[in-house]
């Protein structure tokens, strides 16, 4: 039965995170204040680093799901485990200043909310006096999709319709008629035309 249980709570991780599975892309801005017992006694300092957030295991009574927060500054490694909502029962450590340069601490507890591709902390380490704050926001950077080109559309000059041609019908020459006068007249002369050759030959 503990078996089936672990499984299950193993399988809502996996579902709850589907991201965050192996995001080692993840960029973190964080506050780190802190107030020990020895030298430094206090700090007061701010940083942005690369980050990563897995999904992890974490002890017993550890809320679940639970994520492995991991972030390096000047070469060292910080973090620990963190889940959603409130958390408490892990060892973190926060960035500090010399000589120390490191604080941690196996007590640890804070709030943790991821939403998409950024997510908020606000963790307290240490006990009593002897302890750290670490108040950080991170983005995941996620690549944008590559932007197709555009092929140019090359403008289309609009074509001005034809008005067609209508054929003229072609007409036919119409003969006008001859005056009667004009027949007479036509007539006459040619009689008197023939009368003064008659004449010219007696």
């Amino acid at each position: 039965m503990k078996t089936a249980l672990i499984a299950v709570a193993a399988l809502v991780a996996a579902l709850a995170f589907p991201l965050v599975a192996s995001a080692q892309d993840w960029v973190i801005d964080w506050h780190s204040t802190g107030n020990v017992a020895g030298p430094p006694f206090t700090w007061d300092i701010t940083g942005t680093s690369p980050a990563s957030l897995t999904p992890a295991t974490g002890p017993a009574g550890f809320p679940t799901p639970a994520l492995d927060l991991s972030f390096t500054n000047v070469g060292r490694t910080f973090g620990g485990l963190v889940a959603q909502g409130s958390f408490q029962g892990s060892g973190f450590a926060v960035p500090a200043v010399a000589p120390i340069n490191s604080f941690s601490s196996d007590f640890a507890g804070g709030t943790f909310n991821l939403t998409g591709t950024h997510f908020t902390l606000d963790v307290f380490v240490g006990p009593g006096n002897n302890r750290a704050e670490l108040i950080a926001t991170g983005t995941q950077n996620v690549a944008a999709p590559p932007i197709t080109p555009v092929t140019p559309t090359t403008p289309v000059t609009p074509v001005t319709p034809v008005t067609p041609v209508r054929p003229t019908t072609p007409s036919t020459p119409t003969a006008s008629a001859v005056e009667p006068g004009v027949l007479l007249l036509g007539g006459a002369g040619l009689i008197g035309a023939a009368a003064m050759r008659r004449r010219q030959r007696l």
